[in-house]
């Protein structure tokens, strides 16, 4: 009994991560988080192509109104200038979903980010971490805000 036990435990294997999944993971989450209501690989982007298409149709709309001689140009200009953000960060996560949804690549993509692994496996655990507490719902946005901006610079990394 204790034997087999023993050997049960050895032929367990523990499977780790690399940092393509763990990008993978990170990049379907937050996107589930944008767009809760389509958990589905091909709605998802669908999903997120339309908000990108709307965002751009703002920026285009805030950049016509800009006027630096005014309290309203101002506002215009600051809208702009975030919708355009938004826009980029959007962008960004749908190139890194597609890119990490590419089999072929993993190798390449190992390899490149290596150097990064540390961050990478760091910003991953948190994740994890945080899907398994209970946090305030006050908190939520501002947590999911701060891990975006952590996110991004690495997927960049993949362009």
């Amino acid at each position: 009994m204790l034997f087999q036990s023993f050997t049960k435990k050895q032929n367990e294997i523990v499977i780790e991560k690399d940092i393509f999944d763990q990008l993978q993971y990170m990049v379907v989450t937050l996107l589930k988080r944008e767009f809760p209501m389509h958990y589905e690989g091909n709605h998802i982007l669908y999903t997120a192509n339309l908000r990108l298409e709307e965002l751009k149709q703002l920026a285009s709309y805030h950049r016509k109104k800009i006027n630096l001689d005014s309290s309203i140009g101002q506002f215009h200009k600051d809208a702009y200038e975030m919708t355009i953000k938004n826009s980029n960060q959007l962008q960004l996560l749908i190139d890194s979903y597609i890119s990490l949804h590419i089999e072929s690549d993993r190798e390449r993509l190992n390899h490149r980010l290596s150097f990064k692994d540390r961050q990478v496996t760091s910003l991953y655990n948190e994740l994890s971490e945080y899907n398994e507490q209970k946090v305030l719902p006050s908190l939520q946005d501002s947590y999911w805000k701060a891990f975006k901006e952590d996110l991004l610079p690495l997927l960049a990394e993949i362009r």
